[in-house]
Protein backbone atom coordinates (compact mmCIF):
# COMPACT_ATOMS: atom_id res chain seq x y z
CA UNK A 1 0.00 0.00 0.00
CA UNK A 2 1.32 3.47 -0.74
CA UNK A 3 2.46 6.26 2.34
CA UNK A 4 -0.05 9.10 1.37
CA UNK A 5 2.44 11.34 2.51
CA UNK A 6 4.74 10.60 -0.23
CA UNK A 7 4.38 11.87 -3.56
CA UNK A 8 4.34 8.98 -5.66
CA UNK A 9 5.77 7.98 -9.27
CA UNK A 10 3.86 7.52 -11.94
CA UNK A 11 4.40 4.86 -13.72
CA UNK A 12 3.84 7.13 -17.50
CA UNK A 13 4.11 5.34 -20.75
CA UNK A 14 6.66 6.96 -22.59
CA UNK A 15 9.07 7.55 -25.71
CA UNK A 16 8.58 4.13 -28.00
CA UNK A 17 5.47 2.87 -26.13
CA UNK A 18 3.52 6.76 -26.90
CA UNK A 19 5.24 6.25 -30.66
CA UNK A 20 3.78 2.84 -31.24
CA UNK A 21 0.16 3.63 -30.17
CA UNK A 22 -0.13 6.89 -32.21
CA UNK A 23 0.78 4.95 -35.20
CA UNK A 24 -1.32 1.90 -34.28
CA UNK A 25 -4.43 4.18 -33.78
CA UNK A 26 -3.88 5.10 -37.84
CA UNK A 27 -3.36 1.99 -38.92
CA UNK A 28 -7.07 1.89 -40.83
CA UNK A 29 -6.04 5.51 -42.27
CA UNK A 30 -2.73 3.68 -43.33
CA UNK A 31 -4.12 1.37 -44.98
CA UNK A 32 -6.41 3.29 -46.61
CA UNK A 33 -4.17 5.47 -47.68
CA UNK A 34 -1.98 3.12 -49.19
CA UNK A 35 -4.90 1.27 -51.20
CA UNK A 36 -6.10 5.04 -52.54
CA UNK A 37 -2.95 5.61 -53.54
CA UNK A 38 -2.20 2.56 -55.18
CA UNK A 39 -5.26 2.74 -57.29
CA UNK A 40 -4.69 6.22 -58.26
CA UNK A 41 -0.93 5.66 -59.74
CA UNK A 42 -1.94 2.43 -60.86
CA UNK A 43 -0.53 2.30 -64.20
CA UNK A 44 2.98 3.49 -62.67
CA UNK A 45 3.68 0.14 -61.16
CA UNK A 46 5.92 -1.05 -63.58
CA UNK A 47 10.35 -1.61 -62.79
CA UNK A 48 11.94 1.51 -64.29
CA UNK A 49 15.44 0.15 -63.66
CA UNK A 50 18.06 0.96 -61.30
CA UNK A 51 18.39 4.70 -61.82
CA UNK A 52 17.63 7.66 -59.91
CA UNK A 53 14.17 8.83 -62.22
CA UNK A 54 12.79 5.26 -61.66
CA UNK A 55 13.59 6.11 -57.72
CA UNK A 56 12.39 9.75 -57.93
CA UNK A 57 9.11 8.78 -59.32
CA UNK A 58 8.52 5.87 -57.07
CA UNK A 59 8.89 7.88 -53.88
CA UNK A 60 6.70 10.94 -55.38
CA UNK A 61 3.94 8.04 -56.55
CA UNK A 62 4.12 5.69 -53.64
CA UNK A 63 6.06 7.13 -50.65
CA UNK A 64 3.33 7.50 -48.50
CA UNK A 65 2.44 4.12 -49.17
CA UNK A 66 5.74 2.59 -48.84
CA UNK A 67 6.04 4.75 -44.97
CA UNK A 68 2.55 3.57 -44.23
CA UNK A 69 2.98 0.51 -44.21
CA UNK A 70 6.44 0.59 -42.64
CA UNK A 71 4.69 2.57 -39.93
CA UNK A 72 1.36 0.04 -40.07
CA UNK A 73 3.60 -3.07 -39.56
CA UNK A 74 6.14 -1.51 -36.71
CA UNK A 75 2.86 0.11 -34.78
CA UNK A 76 1.29 -3.10 -34.27
CA UNK A 77 4.37 -5.27 -33.56
CA UNK A 78 5.16 -2.70 -30.79
CA UNK A 79 2.00 -2.23 -30.03
CA UNK A 80 1.49 -5.91 -28.65
CA UNK A 81 5.00 -5.78 -26.97
CA UNK A 82 3.57 -3.03 -24.89
CA UNK A 83 0.88 -4.60 -23.31
CA UNK A 84 2.90 -8.23 -22.96
CA UNK A 85 4.33 -6.17 -20.74
CA UNK A 86 1.74 -4.39 -19.27
CA UNK A 87 0.29 -7.30 -18.82
CA UNK A 88 3.40 -8.20 -16.72
CA UNK A 89 4.07 -5.58 -14.60
CA UNK A 90 0.25 -4.75 -13.88
CA UNK A 91 0.71 -7.39 -11.31
CA UNK A 92 2.46 -4.98 -9.21
CA UNK A 93 -0.66 -2.52 -9.43
CA UNK A 94 -2.82 -1.49 -6.34
CA UNK A 95 -5.99 -3.71 -5.49
CA UNK A 96 -9.63 -1.21 -5.81
CA UNK A 97 -12.81 -1.41 -5.57
CA UNK A 98 -14.63 -0.34 -8.32
CA UNK A 99 -18.03 2.10 -7.45
CA UNK A 100 -19.09 3.32 -10.87
CA UNK A 101 -18.44 2.40 -14.24
CA UNK A 102 -19.28 4.10 -17.78
CA UNK A 103 -18.15 2.69 -20.89
CA UNK A 104 -16.10 4.63 -22.96
CA UNK A 105 -15.51 1.94 -26.48
CA UNK A 106 -17.79 4.73 -28.38
CA UNK A 107 -15.29 6.99 -27.96
CA UNK A 108 -13.15 5.45 -30.90
CA UNK A 109 -15.97 6.37 -33.14
CA UNK A 110 -15.42 10.08 -32.57
CA UNK A 111 -11.68 9.74 -32.65
CA UNK A 112 -12.32 8.12 -36.34
CA UNK A 113 -14.78 11.09 -37.44
CA UNK A 114 -12.66 13.83 -36.38
CA UNK A 115 -8.93 11.97 -36.79
CA UNK A 116 -9.17 9.44 -39.84
CA UNK A 117 -11.74 10.64 -41.85
CA UNK A 118 -10.88 14.13 -42.98
CA UNK A 119 -7.32 12.53 -44.30
CA UNK A 120 -9.48 10.34 -47.00
CA UNK A 121 -10.77 13.29 -49.12
CA UNK A 122 -7.37 13.97 -49.73
CA UNK A 123 -5.19 13.41 -52.47
CA UNK A 124 -1.81 12.31 -52.34
CA UNK A 125 -0.02 12.47 -55.58
CA UNK A 126 2.03 15.50 -54.74
CA UNK A 127 5.05 16.48 -51.97
CA UNK A 128 2.58 18.88 -51.04
CA UNK A 129 -0.06 16.75 -49.99
CA UNK A 130 2.53 14.51 -48.41
CA UNK A 131 4.20 17.24 -46.25
CA UNK A 132 0.79 18.54 -45.48
CA UNK A 133 -0.22 15.47 -43.93
CA UNK A 134 2.88 14.48 -42.50
CA UNK A 135 3.09 17.91 -40.56
CA UNK A 136 -0.59 17.57 -39.80
CA UNK A 137 -0.14 14.20 -38.04
CA UNK A 138 3.23 15.43 -36.18
CA UNK A 139 0.74 18.17 -34.48
CA UNK A 140 -1.83 15.43 -33.60
CA UNK A 141 0.90 13.27 -32.37
CA UNK A 142 1.94 15.83 -29.69
CA UNK A 143 -1.71 16.16 -28.83
CA UNK A 144 -2.26 12.49 -28.27
CA UNK A 145 0.80 11.79 -26.32
CA UNK A 146 -0.49 14.20 -23.30
CA UNK A 147 -3.93 13.35 -23.38
CA UNK A 148 -5.99 10.64 -22.72
CA UNK A 149 -6.51 10.10 -26.52
CA UNK A 150 -3.62 7.31 -25.85
CA UNK A 151 -6.15 5.05 -24.65
CA UNK A 152 -8.74 5.92 -26.98
CA UNK A 153 -7.80 3.71 -30.48
CA UNK A 154 -10.39 2.21 -32.96
CA UNK A 155 -7.15 -1.08 -33.42
CA UNK A 156 -7.29 -1.44 -29.55
CA UNK A 157 -10.95 -1.41 -29.39
CA UNK A 158 -10.66 -5.57 -31.22
CA UNK A 159 -9.02 -6.28 -28.43
CA UNK A 160 -9.81 -4.26 -24.94
CA UNK A 161 -12.15 -1.69 -23.35
CA UNK A 162 -12.56 1.37 -22.14
CA UNK A 163 -13.81 2.45 -18.66
CA UNK A 164 -14.32 5.77 -16.96
CA UNK A 165 -14.56 4.45 -13.64
CA UNK A 166 -14.70 5.83 -9.88
CA UNK A 167 -12.39 3.76 -7.41
CA UNK A 168 -11.87 3.30 -3.41
CA UNK A 169 -8.44 2.94 -2.74
CA UNK A 170 -7.46 0.24 0.17
CA UNK A 171 -7.25 3.38 2.60
CA UNK A 172 -10.99 4.49 1.68
CA UNK A 173 -10.07 7.56 -0.57
CA UNK A 174 -12.26 7.51 -3.62
CA UNK A 175 -11.00 8.51 -7.23
CA UNK A 176 -11.71 8.42 -10.91
CA UNK A 177 -10.06 7.42 -13.70
CA UNK A 178 -10.17 6.51 -17.41
CA UNK A 179 -8.65 2.67 -17.65
CA UNK A 180 -8.02 0.13 -20.31
CA UNK A 181 -9.14 -3.42 -20.04
CA UNK A 182 -8.75 -6.86 -22.28
CA UNK A 183 -12.05 -7.63 -20.29
CA UNK A 184 -15.43 -6.56 -22.58
CA UNK A 185 -17.15 -5.69 -19.36
CA UNK A 186 -16.48 -3.97 -15.69
CA UNK A 187 -18.98 -4.05 -13.22
CA UNK A 188 -19.70 -2.09 -10.16
CA UNK A 189 -18.48 -3.47 -6.64
CA UNK A 190 -15.63 -5.73 -8.08
CA UNK A 191 -12.13 -5.34 -6.82
CA UNK A 192 -9.53 -5.04 -9.90
CA UNK A 193 -5.75 -4.23 -10.28
CA UNK A 194 -4.82 -1.26 -11.70
CA UNK A 195 -1.78 0.02 -12.80
CA UNK A 196 -0.82 3.47 -13.93
CA UNK A 197 0.19 4.51 -17.30
CA UNK A 198 -0.22 8.02 -17.28
CA UNK A 199 -1.89 11.33 -15.67
CA UNK A 200 -5.43 9.57 -14.56
CA UNK A 201 -4.69 6.27 -16.92
CA UNK A 202 -4.79 3.02 -16.22
CA UNK A 203 -4.34 -0.61 -16.68
CA UNK A 204 -6.92 -2.95 -15.41
CA UNK A 205 -6.34 -6.08 -14.26
CA UNK A 206 -8.60 -8.68 -13.10
CA UNK A 207 -7.97 -10.61 -9.98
Amino acid sequence: MRNSGQQTKVNNLKGMAQFVLFTTSYIPLFILIACKQISENFDFLSWGGLNFDAFFLCIQKFGLTIIAIIFSIFGFWGYKQTFKNLERVATNGDNVTVTYVDNKNSESIGYIATYIVPFLFQSFNGWYETFALIFLMIIIYRIYINSNLILINPVLSFKYSIFQIEYTQQDGKSKNALVISKNKYLSEDSVVKIYEIGFKLFYVKHI
